[in-house]
């Protein structure tokens, strides 16, 4: 049997959820300001009302897990709270481009290309996952 290695970082919460979060306050922020403008307090009260619920079932539906996970099947990852989960085998890769800030992968028949932005992970992090996604690549040619 082969030994299925793989290597698996979790990005904190803090990291994935924080832009999301003051990007939602900003947003109930803004329309409380624009509705007492124009309607007054009650305009302002009836804003809050619906505003802040909506922002917490929204919270509350697009929070999870964030991660990073390698092995031998291929990439999957989410980073951050407006992401959705992606994964890619790396028998439908064409290539993959490390770039300083990200790391590009181009599927074969779409030439779609998926990125990882690597600005969640710790930068020994980066290398580790850099490293061991170019000794995957190198075995599964080399088996091919």
């Amino acid at each position: 049997m082969s030994e299925t290695k793989e290597i698996y970082f979790s990005i904190p919460k803090k990291r994935a959820e924080m832009p999301a979060i003051a990007v939602l306050a900003v947003l109930v922020f803004v329309g409380w300001a624009f509705h007492y403008g124009i309607f007054h307090a009650i305009g302002g009260i009836l804003w809050l009302s619906a505003a802040i619920p909506i922002a917490f079932l929204i919270y509350k539906k697009r929070t999870g897990e964030y991660f990073v996970k390698v092995n031998d099947e291929g990439i999957s990852f989410r980073q951050h709270f407006f992401s959705n989960y992606v994964f890619v085998p790396w028998n439908y890769m064409q290539r993959i481009d490390y770039l300083v800030f990200e790391i590009n992968f181009m599927i074969k028949e779409s030439a779609q290309v998926v990125c990882f932005q690597t600005s969640g992970l710790d930068d020994e992090q980066v290398d580790d996952l850099k490293k061991y996604i170019s000794e995957t690549i190198k075995k599964k040619t080399i088996s091919e």
